[in-house]
């Protein structure tokens, strides 16, 4: 079986004071995004935070069929991501993103929902494509 799924964006002008926007999915969301967005602190999104996001929310599924599939109840599952990009002598790269997990409502022990956690970072197949970056995991239950 092969799903797929789109997006698509656009940039105008020059780097430093150009426009895009990303556009998800099939309702179109559109999300506007910027050097200034990408580099400081400012309104907008960047690449690297939807990186985040789709790690996050495809990490957070997995981990929750793992624990069904475990005959567990799944409860709450709460991740986020900082992605971190590091400029390297070949140019700028994603070189690390760092999860924090927290299961809420779980029945089962702390080292058990680790362990589900720790599968789930290895298995999820944002994951994988991932893989060149370091990621590391916290996960505890809440």
């Amino acid at each position: 079986m092969k799903i797929l799924r789109h997006a698509s964006a656009f940039w105008k002008g020059d780097v430093p004071t150009g426009t895009g926007a990303m556009t998800l999915g099939r309702d179109g969301q559109v999300l506007p995004f910027t050097l200034k967005a990408r580099v400081e602190d400012n309104a907008g999104t960047n690449p690297e935070e939807l990186v985040g996001a789709a790690l996050v929310g495809c990490y957070s599924m997995a981990l929750s069929s793992l624990i069904e599939e475990a005959g567990k109840v799944p409860g709450t599952v709460e991740t986020t991501a900082k992605v971190i990009m590091e400029q390297l002598p070949d140019g700028f790269a994603i070189t690390q993103i760092q999860l924090v997990t927290r299961g809420k409502d779980q029945d089962m022990t702390n080292d058990e929902f680790v362990a589900f956690a720790t599968k789930a970072k290895t298995g999820c197949p944002v994951s994988k494509l991932y893989a060149s970056a370091e990621i590391t995991l916290d996960a505890a239950l809440a």
